[in-house]
């Protein structure tokens, strides 16, 4: 992870110390605070820390997290909501080449939400986002996690750090004000793609929704998380799933 240099990045960086002197817990302060301060230039040696929970879909953004969370001693665990059995085997073989443990979770009210999205004709992420991360909270509950991490980049500052009952929600790429090109930079990858193949499924049978879709892209454009390059590609993709 390269040490930040932007303005912006720094301002972001400094603000998320700010929150965890604000909740002053022994934890944070060990092991989350070298992290941050590691990004504004400060030498540091990691602590091993208890185990941390990262949701991990597959995508670039939460591997380029867990990377993160094991180059940084954050002894992470990954979670995957398997939203299709087709998904496990490359989570599987990802988790498994970078030595992480990984764990799969189900909750058969998921298909509820799918079929309200598609007879109802609303979008499908919002509800989606808040069933899984509910479902990963309450699999966090039972394992005795401290940290969980999550892969967003638009919560900067004190939305990056929050406290949930007696854990604590890191959105790493934020609280570390990390982009899309640092996730590039860190898996060797680039985004495939907009959305799930639900959400493509979605925009095929209700074009209409895909205005939705493109207002994420340019809420990420705006908070200068992707590039202009990426949000073509992005709009491209969304564009192009289209009645065949």
């Amino acid at each position: 992870m390269k040490i930040a240099r932007k303005f912006r990045d720094v301002y972001r960086v400094q603000n998320s110390l700010k929150t965890l002197k604000r909740y002053n817990d022994p934890d944070l302060n060990r092991y989350i605070k070298p992290i941050l301060e590691y990004r504004l230039g400060k030498k540091h040696e990691f602590h091993e820390s208890r185990k941390t929970l990262i949701a991990f879909s597959g995508g670039i953004d939460s591997k380029a997290t867990l990377l993160i969370a094991k180059e940084f001693c954050l002894n992470p665990e990954a979670v995957t909501f398997l939203i299709s059995e087709s998904n496990r085997d490359p989570i599987e073989e990802f988790c498994e080449k970078n030595d992480i443990k990984v764990h799969f979770i189900y909750d058969g009210y998921y298909e509820n939400i799918l079929n309200e999205a598609e007879n109802k004709r609303f979008h499908p992420c919002g509800r989606c986002q808040k069933f899984i991360t509910r479902k990963i909270y309450e699999f966090a509950r039972g394992g005795n996690y401290k940290f969980i991490g999550f892969g967003d980049m638009l919560s900067v500052g004190s939305h990056s750090i929050m406290k949930v009952s007696d854990m604590y929600r890191l959105n790493i790429p934020a609280m570390l004000s990390l982009n899309k090109n640092d996730h590039i930079e860190v898996t060797n990858e680039y985004p495939n793609g907009f959305g799930c193949d639900f959400l493509r499924k979605i925009h095929k049978k209700y074009p209409f929704l895909k205005r939705y879709s493109f207002q994420r892209v340019l809420r990420e454009l705006r908070s200068q998380s992707i590039n202009i390059d990426i949000a073509k590609d992005l709009i491209e993709d969304i564009e192009g799933d289209t009645c065949s």
